[in-house]
């Protein structure tokens, strides 16, 4: 994990995207909206972090499980912001599979580097994210 820690000082900023069923026990942002929820989708962080200034040389760490729609939805995100990672992009096989049987433990790891950036973004209100921000 050295190699994996080594690079955590090179992320910039960091954002969860997390649309998975264990946010909201529903996998569906369509049907979240029309219930008077509002996740973003992952275009709509990308547009949200442009406005806020942040340009394409912003590295992005995607802290998630699977993200709703995979990577068509993450395809916007990516075109304005190509410095894009994750855990899986950032750390080989070997190193992940310690950690790969156990959602705890891949979440951690999410934390850590969460933790461990200089921005913070989510789009849920998830237990994760009230950590981090009671963190901060």
């Amino acid at each position: 994990m050295y190699v994996y820690k080594s690079y955590l000082c090179k992320v910039l900023l960091i954002f969860l995207l997390d649309l998975t069923n264990f946010a909201l026990q529903v996998n569906n942002p369509e049907k979240q909206r029309r219930q008077g929820r509002c996740p973003l989708t992952p275009e709509e962080v990308g547009l949200m972090l442009r406005a806020l200034g942040y340009g394409s040389d912003v590295h992005i760490y995607v802290a998630s499980g699977e993200v709703y729609g995979g990577e068509k939805s993450l395809a916007p995100l990516k075109a304005l912001f190509p410095h894009f990672y994750s855990k899986d992009t950032i750390a080989t096989k070997m190193e992940l599979k310690p950690f790969s049987s156990y959602s705890s433990r891949m979440a951690a790891l999410d934390f850590l580097v969460c933790d461990e950036s200089d921005v913070f973004v989510t789009n849920n209100n998830g237990n994760m994210a009230r950590i981090l921000a009671g963190r901060r």
